[in-house]
């Protein structure tokens, strides 16, 4: 079975019209460690899998989380993402446009690695498409350097495995698969760590806020998705208790509020998710906030039991609330 995905890859690879130019591989706005270290090994595998010319970048500074997973990968964070207009792309942990870099339109979109529902990417020219439902990008491109033979080095697994641990928040989340268990168990080993106790090192760092302003709280992990014609935006931090965030909720709320003040947002949310017990709180502002009122256990916060993923419960569940 190995060696008939190999001969499929070649062929693909084969029929893609891909320029000798420096392709950049590019991840999501308000990068989480999915986003920076896929975009760091997905910039690698082109690279031995293609023979590719190929540049990891970032749309934004890495969160305390992914800096402790690069430092434990001995690997530097990638260089800030101005433009891609007029550039070669492959983009890694999403195909929504609203989450895309400036210069998208101008750009010529080559290849997709997502986890995610399918957005509203359309190319002119046929790409090479890695989509599957699994918990983390990493976990696709674990499973493309096997299906390639291609060797994995300790930073690249060290990366992989940091990002596997952090979107299935150490495998607690919906979200994960058994390919996200197999893809992590196999990185650590390669890797030379403990996982368990790698996984609730990252935990520590993942729910530490020491020293965000409510504006970087609100920005961590922020998406921004269309709905009728308009747009939303939703943000999530994970908390170990949330007497971490009494005392911020009402600036937090203020912070949404600002954020739909222009008019260009119907709706601003925030999950706030606590990982020990799986408890989310939504708190949300905006012109579209009186469809969410009638679910609300206190003013503007909706209390949501046995939620830890936006991706697979707070999304889809906003998205049938607003009738998207």
């Amino acid at each position: 079975m190995i060696e008939f995905h190999r001969a499929v890859l070649s062929t693909v690879y084969l029929c893609l019209d891909v320029k000798s130019t420096m392709i950049q591989v590019v991840g999501h706005t308000n990068p989480d460690s999915d986003s920076i270290c896929s975009a760091l090994v997905a910039a690698e595998w082109l690279k031995a899998a293609r023979g590719y010319d190929t540049v990891a970048l970032a749309q934004g500074e890495p969160t305390g989380e992914s800096a402790f997973i690069l430092e434990q990968a001995g690997v530097a964070a990638p260089a800030i993402c101005e433009t891609v207009a007029g550039q070669q792309v492959w983009l890694v942990d999403f195909t929504d446009l609203s989450q895309a870099p400036k210069g998208i339109e101008d750009a010529e979109v080559v290849g997709v690695i997502d986890h995610h529902r399918l957005g509203d990417l359309i190319t002119a020219n046929p790409l090479e498409a890695w989509i599957w439902p699994v918990g983390c990008c990493s976990t696709i491109l674990y499973n493309l350097f096997v299906m390639e033979n291609i060797e994995i080095s300790r930073a690249n697994a060290v990366l992989m495995l940091g990002a596997i641990c952090s979107d299935t928040v150490a495998f607690r989340s919906p979200t994960c698969t058994e390919k996200d268990v197999i893809a992590a168990e196999a990185l650590a080993k390669i890797a030379g760590l403990d996982l368990e106790a790698f996984c609730e090192e990252l935990m520590l760092v993942k729910t530490n806020l020491n020293g965000l302003s409510i504006a970087s709280l609100v920005d961590r992990d922020l998406k921004k998705f269309p709905v009728k014609d308009d747009f939303v935006v939703v943000g999530q931090i994970e908390i170990a208790s949330f007497d971490q965030v009494t005392d911020k909720i009402e600036a937090l709320q203020e912070e949404l509020a600002g954020r739909c003040a222009s008019g260009e947002l119907k709706l601003a949310a925030l999950m706030v998710t606590n990982i020990s017990t799986s408890v989310t709180k939504l708190l949300f502002q905006g012109e579209w906030s009186n469809m969410l009122a009638e679910h609300a256990s206190e003013t503007n916060i909706v209390e949501m039991e046995n939620t830890l993923s936006r991706k697979k419960q707070g999304w889809p569940w906003l998205q049938t609330v607003l009738g998207a």
